[in-house]
């Protein structure tokens, strides 16, 4: 099983290890091969690299799958590295998923409890049922639950997705008395459904990926699909009612270039869009702070384009020097910084 983690490697060490393999591409420079890898678990990702036997290997390097590594850990242009001496497909008894993926911050029990208190608080009757529709049936329930929110930025834990649209929930409901002219009922379903098709675009095995339907189509045509076949489903549901719902699904994203078909044009698809980023870019901090720490500044985000600061670390007040003693040297700050893998 898993003793060393993405977190613990260092420059120099050897290792000898399981991983997820996340990428393997084959690559040729002046008749040479090397096989160039991406690896992974819960605390980060390491990209890898093998010379010897590239071309025989790369056809069994599956991404998705579980690998054993033997290597030497170096860096390459500022990032660490496994210069890879073995590498082979681990089998089942070898490994334990779990470590390969960060936790949701709670538990399946605690999501779905959370869940029941949301739905409690809507009093519009057809919702009421559409919402029946959906988290009655175990097998849905179940997914929602256990999916990822994201591939790799925000929420992208075993719970993603109910953590997210249950978060997005209690913003609208402290929220929602502060904007009264705003419908409370549709807002909940829209945090609630906004990602549902996410169920159907990722598939989880060694790491989040998409699946071919989730390229596709994507997660905001196929989750428009279910809760409107839903919704046909429930006698004299209000037609109004379900098009205003469906723009709050359609037009999440904000913008067309971000895969919305259309953009926000009701003051609550304005307002669940705004949650929504706002909630998506607090878990992408998050997610950050857990990787670097409670202090300090992080690694660059790539993805962000920024460095983001996690405060001071506290110090435990000076002791006033004797008078025949010398000042306490003042310690100097951490120039170092954490690599975000």
């Amino acid at each position: 099983m898993k003793e060393l983690f993405v977190k613990d490697l260092r420059p120099g060490e050897k290792v000898t290890e399981y991983f997820a393999l996340r990428k393997a591409t084959l690559m040729e420079k002046d008749g040479r091969y090397r096989l160039s890898i991406e690896l992974g678990d819960s605390t980060g990702r390491i990209g890898g690299v093998l010379w010897d036997e590239a071309k025989e290997t790369a056809p069994l390097m599956t991404p998705g799958k579980i690998v054993r590594v033997r290597g030497f850990i170096s860096t390459y242009r500022d990032s660490l590295q496994i210069r890879i001496d073995r590498i082979r497909t681990a089998k089942e008894d070898e490994y334990d998923l779990g470590d390969y993926f960060r936790k949701a911050s709670k538990s399946p029990d605690e999501l779905s409890a959370s869940l029941d208190t949301m739905i409690e608080k809507v009093e519009n009757s057809y919702l009421k049922k559409l919402l029946a529709s959906v988290f009655g049936d175990e097998a849905m329930r179940d997914k929602y639950l256990k999916s990822p929110a994201a591939k790799l930025l925000h929420h992208d834990t075993i719970g993603g997705l109910a953590e997210h649209s249950l978060s997005m929930c209690e913003v609208v409901v402290r929220l929602a008395d502060h904007y009264p002219k705003l419908d409370r009922d549709l807002l909940i379903c829209g945090a609630l459904f906004h990602d549902i098709g996410k169920i159907w675009e990722y598939e989880v095995a060694a790491s989040i990926d998409f699946t071919d339907a989730g390229r596709l189509v994507g997660h905001i045509n196929q989750g428009d699909e279910y809760i409107t076949g839903l919704a046909d489903e429930i006698e004299f549901f209000p037609d109004e009612l379900l098009t205003h719902l469906r723009h709050l699904i359609v037009s999440h994203q904000g913008e067309k270039a971000k895969g919305s078909p259309v953009v926000p044009q009701t003051p609550e698809a304005v307002f669940l869009h705004a949650v929504d980023e706002m909630d998506a870019n607090m878990g992408a901090v998050e997610k950050i702070r857990d990787r670097t720490g409670n202090s300090g500044w992080s690694e660059y985000s790539r993805i962000k384009e920024r460095f983001f600061f996690f405060g001071y670390k506290d110090e435990p007040p000076e002791e006033k020097p004797s008078e025949s003693s010398p000042d306490d040297d003042i310690p100097d700050d951490a120039s170092g910084q954490k690599k975000l893998l």
